[in-house]
């Protein structure tokens, strides 16, 4: 037997890239305000963004900047699309989206399409542990905690 979840999945999609835009712009913005406020060394040259002192000092608010939107966003997504008393596979079945989307949307942007913050496979997926497993970890733990916001509400 199969669980039937309504996810409104235009709604889900609004709100994980207005999510994802609004988390990519604020850590862009935490590792510059780091870069000033700290006076750090420049990245040298060739090196990727990952090796940068101001990403390296800015991770942990990378991760307090996940939580919190990803957390506000999925609040917003059950305000605005969850009749009362919805169970905890709403939540599940919306991180589980979220976080394949999540995955998939980084694999594009941060692997696949040459840029300037482009990264290898091995950078962005090994290199960049255990920082990526804790973000992709918080997309999908947000829509419970958001959850667990409203139930206690009610």
């Amino acid at each position: 037997m199969f669980l039937k979840v309504k996810l409104n999945v235009r709604s889900a999609t609004g709100y994980f890239i207005s999510a994802y835009v609004i988390v990519t712009i604020l850590a862009y913005l935490a590792s510059y305000l780091v870069s000033i406020f700290i006076q750090l060394p420049p990245q040298a040259p060739g090196g990727n963004m990952f090796d940068s002192p101001e990403f390296v000092k800015s991770v942990p608010y990378h991760l307090l900047i996940n939580l919190l939107i990803w957390t506000l966003f999925s609040y917003m997504y059950f305000r605005t699309n969850q009749k009362r008393g919805f169970n905890t596979t709403g939540p599940v079945y919306l991180g589980l989206f979220w976080l394949l989307a999540a995955m998939l949307t980084d694999m594009v942007f941060f692997v696949l399409i040459p840029s300037p913050v482009a990264l290898s496979f091995h950078q962005f997926y090994i290199e960049y542990q255990p920082w990526i497993s804790i973000t992709y970890g918080i997309v999908f733990i947000s829509p419970l905690l958001s959850y667990l916001l409203i139930k206690n509400r009610t």
